[in-house]
């Protein structure tokens, strides 16, 4: 299949993202953007690519990584268990935007993609153990080789960490400030 390349600085992150994916093209690593309207290649691994929009927003992969453990470790704390999470999702903040991805496998590992939560809308099993379909927003989908044990795990952590966020932005902030920032995509309109 034949795909669009956007060279790396020239990628931006939106809210149109539904997954970021290695793949292999011509003996080379490249990103796979799986957008609401369309598909195209970044040429640089995922974690290449996760570390540039790390660095954009002015952070870094390891600190997003660090400010989910600190939360993930506080409910774990309150559940007796102390330990460090290896597959946890993050949260990365535009001004009035935040963005939260999950990972299909451990954060650092060249297999791992990375599905934007706000988008992904459910998954399916595909026959025995051919795989799951993800199912996005506007019927986007696609087919993983990913557990479902893990992808249901990982559904509920980027939950956790969206209410957990949520929690923190209206701590540092006056609710009314917030009042006109809303998103309106994450309600059900009649």
């Amino acid at each position: 299949m034949e795909y669009e390349i956007v060279n790396l600085y020239d990628f931006c992150l939106t809210p149109n993202i539904c997954m970021l994916k290695p793949i292999v093209l011509d003996g080379h690593n490249y990103s796979l953007i799986l957008e609401l309207e369309k598909t195209y290649v970044v040429p640089c691994t995922i974690i290449r690519l996760m570390n540039r929009i790390c660095a954009s927003l002015g952070t870094k992969l390891d600190a997003t990584l660090e400010y989910s453990n600190s939360i993930f470790k506080n409910v774990h704390l309150k559940n007796s268990r102390e330990e460090n999470m290896i597959k946890l999702p993050i949260v990365l903040s535009l001004i009035n935007q935040f963005y939260i991805f999950f990972p299909t496998a451990s954060p650092k590992k060249k297999h791992n993609s990375w599905i934007l939560w706000q988008n992904f809308r459910g998954h399916s099993i595909i026959g025995d153990h051919d795989g799951i379909g993800l199912h996005f927003k506007n019927d986007v989908y696609t087919e993983e080789q990913i557990s479902f044990v893990t992808l249901s795990r990982q559904q509920y952590y980027a939950s956790i960490l969206y209410f957990r966020h949520m929690d923190d932005i209206l701590q540092k902030h006056h609710p009314l400030e917030l009042l006109f920032t809303a998103r309106t995509d994450l309600f059900l309109a009649p």
